[in-house]
């Protein structure tokens, strides 16, 4: 039989053994959580700059409010009589999606900093972001008046693309980083905008308008990508991006005569996707 001292100093001794291999655990852990963000074992630490060349594939949907006026007499529908009907073909015609496929690249920079296995950054770029599309649809309208038929014209393009983001990521093997990146992305964005009828005769030439906007758009991108760091200096990438700008407004008058006006509204928004390679070298 134990004697109970004994026994109270044999648990007493066990109770001090858990609390110091606590102690010493939780130093370990507070001790790596505390290295300097300038721990850098594999020498990724620093700026950068490079190269990427790729692809982008992305689609405009647009849509036509046909701005019928409360009136017997405008350019073609009548929101209030028999002709409204005709607004409600225009705007189903008006309504749809432009798609497009380019290249896309250019160059791009950064800096890295490595804290352990993680790598955290921030990287910039701009280059080529060429898309563009157009479709011509027509109809019937269901109401005739002076004219039966009418036809419209939608275009998108774009022409560059620049993205400001942050990465993090984690070395998965030695010299291969897997990350996510997100930030804020810049494009020019055309859209524009037309419409004609066969409404002549009695001295009205046709209904005609046509309207465009064009400028820098700002949105949002988010993606991820693996980088292979090799000796001196160099990495290779391979990256994917998701890039939305949101949607604009597009103002079409339209006309037969300065007597009988309106006014269209086409919303037209613009999202793309993005693969590429890149190619950067560490200073």
């Amino acid at each position: 039989m134990l004697h109970p001292i004994s026994h109270a100093g044999g648990r007493a001794g066990a109770l001090r053994m858990k609390v110091g291999g606590l102690v010493v655990g939780i130093a370990a852990a507070v001790s790596v959580m505390a290295l300097p963000v300038h721990a850098d074992p594999l020498g990724l630490r620093g700026a950068y700059v490079g190269l990427n060349a790729g692809a982008a594939w992305g689609s405009s949907d647009y849509a036509t409010d046909p701005g019928c006026l409360a009136s017997t007499f405008v350019t073609f529908c009548d929101s209030s009589g028999g002709s409204a009907a005709n607004g409600t073909a225009v705007a189903n015609s008006g309504t749809g999606e432009l798609s497009s496929a380019g290249i896309a690249g250019g160059i791009q920079g950064g800096y890295n900093w490595q804290l352990g296995n993680f790598v955290l950054g921030g990287e910039g770029d701009f280059g080529a972001f060429d898309l563009s599309d157009s479709a011509s649809p027509s109809g019937a309208f269901p109401v005739t008046f002076l004219g039966d038929s009418y036809s419209l014209r939608e275009s998108m393009s774009t022409k560059w693309l620049a993205t400001l983001r942050g990465r993090l990521g984690v070395l998965v093997a030695p010299r291969l980083l897997l990350y996510g990146t997100a930030g804020v992305a810049l494009t020019d964005f055309k859209f524009s905008s037309s419409y004609r009828d066969n409404a002549i005769g009695f001295g009205f030439p046709g209904g005609t308008g046509s309207g465009s906007k064009s400028g820098v758009r700002a949105g949002w991108t988010a993606g991820g990508g693996a980088e292979l760091f090799l000796p001196k200096g160099w990495s290779v990438k391979v990256e994917y991006l998701y890039v939305d700008f949101g949607s604009q407004s597009i103002t079409v008058p339209t006309s037969n005569t300065d007597a009988f006006t309106e006014t269209m509204h086409v919303d037209a928004d613009l999202s793309a996707s993005l693969a590429r390679l890149g190619l950067n070298y560490r200073f």
